[in-house]
């Protein structure tokens, strides 16, 4: 290209303000969030991602940014074009970050690099459409955010979730979605049985629904020649005399009401935490 043109294009440039036209801004927004990347290019071996795991990652600026320039590249005809390039460079990534906020949270906003994120490979994905995800993170000062904004949280496959937030995460929580709150005991495999494994105390008032210091370990009884259906008689007459043990409740009666309490069981979650945070333990 020709200096002199060059330098007179430059200058044009200089001091206009270059919006990005709304459509183009949200399709690389997306792109910055992996819509569109084919899921061989972020997990290129099977082994990579085997069943039940889950997967930390980070996103590399300088990777993300070689992906959006070569989108911006089709189409690119004239010198016009390669300078325009060349000024929007610097601030591409946080041009279309912005643009990025907006496809989840629907809010303007800057993003906060490193995004980090998971993919998560489990038959949980598929059994429990309503799977929440809630993820602790730091800032680039390394103050804690909690909770993490979350980018972009989708099911790429019947079992397999990938999530993406607006930071560094540190500890992820995936909780059951709340419907999942139920009667229930805890299954032991081994001898193929139901245990209760915790109480809750009944009195005093102050401490009531708290657990009971003592771990238990109750057979759940079932009636004869069935797996599935409790003797309810039985059951409660276990509860009520290891409550009665630990002095965790009051009176001689356990009612109904008192049985309930013992028996809701809340949707199960389980906790990951990132050793250093995602972004450093791949960095």
């Amino acid at each position: 290209m020709d200096k002199t043109f060059k330098n007179e294009i430059s200058l044009q440039l200089t001091g206009k303000s270059w919006d990005m036209p709304d459509d183009i801004g949200e399709w690389l927004g997306r792109l910055l969030l992996l819509y569109g990347v084919p899921f061989n290019y972020l997990v290129p071996e099977e082994a990579m991602l085997p069943p039940e795991s889950i997967r930390f990652f980070f996103l590399d600026p300088g990777w993300m940014k070689s992906l959006l320039e070569g989108a911006c590249s089709v189409g690119k005809s004239s010198s016009m074009d390669e300078l325009l390039d060349q000024k929007l460079r610097d601030k591409f990534l946080d041009q279309i970050g912005t643009k990025a906020r907006k496809v989840r949270a629907g809010e303007n906003g800057e993003v906060n690099w490193p995004l980090t994120g998971f993919l998560l490979r489990s038959d949980l994905v598929d059994g429990w459409q309503g799977l929440e995800m809630k993820a602790s993170g730091v800032d680039r000062q390394g103050n804690r955010i909690d909770p993490l904004p979350a980018l972009r949280i989708d099911r790429l496959s019947p079992d397999i979730m990938l999530c993406l937030f607006n930071g560094e995460v540190t500890e992820i929580e995936i909780k059951q979605p709340p419907e999942g709150l139920h009667f229930g005991a805890e299954y032991d495999p081994g001898s193929n049985t139901y245990h209760k494994r915790t109480l809750r105390k009944l009195a005093p008032a102050e401490q009531a629904g708290d657990q009971i210091d003592k771990q238990v370990n109750i057979a759940v009884p079932m009636r004869q020649g069935t797996k599935r259906v409790v003797e309810v008689e039985r059951l409660a007459s276990q509860m009520m005399e290891k409550l009665t043990g630990e002095s965790a409740i009051e009176g001689p009666d356990f009612t109904s009401a008192e049985f309930s309490v013992q028996m809701v069981e809340s949707p199960g979650k389980a906790t990951f935490t990132v050793p250093g945070g995602a972004a450093k333990e791949h960095g």
